[in-house]
């Protein structure tokens, strides 16, 4: 795992299999994860993202395309982000991340902190929740915006 993510690991089985199964879905994600919003980069997703990938978020429609373009829409609209795991867990096909956010334009910082969900098949992604909170007065109203306004 890299060595920027503060990882922890709660046991909630003692199968191995299981163990095994959630250990190697946990790496998936981190994986990705890193790729795709601290080095802000997406080709990950043609080896990482099923094709028809479900995205339950009001921003990214669902489809591995349509995150492919989102976030390389993303990076042209701010040109620095980054990202902090605080916590990940999983439970056989389910990884469950808590991290914080930033991302700069010329005008402005936004600050979030999210919850992501995550469904693998077969070593890939496919199926996400989340649930998303700006840290800053400023942050929670442009969200408010983004969201009002479907941008």
């Amino acid at each position: 795992m890299n060595n920027m993510l503060k990882v922890v690991q709660e046991e909630t089985h003692t199968d191995n299999e299981n163990q095994s199964l959630s250990e190697s879905n946990i790496d998936v994600v981190l994986v990705f994860y890193d790729a795709v919003f601290s080095q802000r980069t997406v080709e990950c997703c043609n080896e990482l993202m099923k094709v028809d990938y479900i995205n339950h978020s009001q921003f990214v429609e669902s489809g591995r395309e349509n995150f492919k373009a989102y976030f390389k829409n993303f990076y042209q609209q701010f040109k620095r982000s980054g990202t902090h795991v605080e916590l990940v867990f999983a439970d056989n096909d389910k990884v469950c991340l808590h991290a914080t956010h930033w991302a700069s334009n010329r005008l402005f910082t936004v600050k979030l902190k999210c919850i992501d969900i995550y469904r693998l098949e077969e070593g890939q992604l496919a199926e996400h929740w989340d649930s998303v909170e700006g840290l800053t007065v400023f942050s929670r109203l442009v969200f408010f915006l983004k969201s009002f306004l479907k941008l």
